[in-house]
């Protein structure tokens, strides 16, 4: 079976309805100052058919006893589970594993749900008979630059998931059958968490639907400097990820999937762009080893015309070259 947004219902929809419970998964470590907003976002304006857990991931801050505080206030609503710090991913799983919900929400302990989020990606799904729901949500930028509105690509999952438009974690509503069916979270993964498990989700035939709706708000919070290392790694494993994706394409059917596998290719060599400002060889090896010899850049507002034309000409590391020395002129 594929993925599609056709009308016809699973068989199995209607016993997940008559469950009629969603599970509202919260990781948390050190977001005392943030997380009894997102809380509270799943707490109120959900429906009555939600369950909450929150997995407190060896927090040092306060989060736990905020949350405490939260648990006995909510009347039941609200499950804490404490456990030692061993990253987000094992925080999911367990809370996974505590709630017994036909869906899943995910949310992150520094985002949102916005009012009837959940009830209506519910309904969406039982009606579309969906395994995994990809929502639109709007991001918020601590350091004060403007929110930005990021709504899933309509079309094929596969090309939405190679352009990072499968909606977010906690935009998403998932089928919970379907994340037991491919092992849950992926707890070595650290970073691009959530298309991993949509890839494996997608390779199992999960079936798709789409909420453009404004559902949930993710922060982007500011960080501090980050080592040229730590982005180098970054950038490193997010190739891995959409090269794992292209190769999946390839061999389940080239043909079918050709348009999708050259806009796999452009995301490639954007991301290999934005590796050589940290590592230039490291961009290099990757260029030669993942883009076919005939590859051609298109253009845009990142990879300029003259920049197109001197790829052409002269090659990736000559218009690379340029590119760096004229960056730094602007500077000067």
């Amino acid at each position: 079976m594929t993925q599609s947004e056709n009308s016809s219902v699973n068989p199995l929809v209607a016993a997940d309805s008559e469950r009629a419970n969603v599970s509202v998964i919260v990781p948390c470590f050190n977001v005392a100052h943030l997380v009894e907003g997102a809380i509270r976002s799943a707490l109120h304006g959900q429906g009555d058919e939600v369950e909450l857990v929150a997995v407190d991931d060896g927090s040092t801050d306060g989060t736990l006893a905020v949350l405490h505080r939260i648990e006995q206030e909510s009347g039941g609503r609200l499950r804490v589970i404490a456990q030692p710090n061993r990253g987000a991913c094992v925080a999911r799983n367990a809370g996974l594993a505590a709630t017994t919900g036909a869906y899943v929400q995910f949310l992150d302990a520094d985002d949102v749900l916005l009012p009837g989020k959940i009830p209506r990606q519910r309904a969406i799904m039982e009606q579309k008979g969906a395994d995994l729901l990809a929502g639109a949500y709007r991001v918020k930028h601590e350091n004060g630059l403007a929110p930005e509105m990021v709504v899933p690509w309509p079309g094929e999952p596969w090309e939405a998931l190679v352009r990072t438009r499968l909606g977010a974690t906690c935009a998403n509503l998932f089928r919970r059958s379907a994340i037991d069916a491919v092992g849950g979270w992926d707890e070595a993964a650290r970073s691009s968490q959530d298309y991993e498990l949509m890839f494996r989700l997608l390779k199992g035939d999960a079936r798709v639907a789409v909420d453009k709706e404004l559902g949930a708000e993710v922060l982007k919070r500011s960080t501090g400097s980050i080592s040229r290392t730590a982005l180098r790694d970054n950038w490193l494993r997010y190739l891995d990820l959409r090269t794992a994706i292209r190769e999946h394409l390839r061999r389940s059917d080239p043909q079918r999937y050709a348009a999708v596998i050259r806009v796999a290719d452009q995301y490639l060599f954007m991301v290999i762009r934005d590796l050589a400002r940290h590592d230039r060889r490291a961009a290099f090896e990757a260029f030669d080893r993942l883009l076919p010899g005939d590859f051609m850049p298109e253009v845009s507002p990142a990879t300029t015309r003259a920049y197109v034309q001197v790829y052409r000409y002269f090659g990736f590391r000559v218009a690379q070259g340029l590119s760096a020395l004229m960056a730094t002129m602007r500077k000067q």
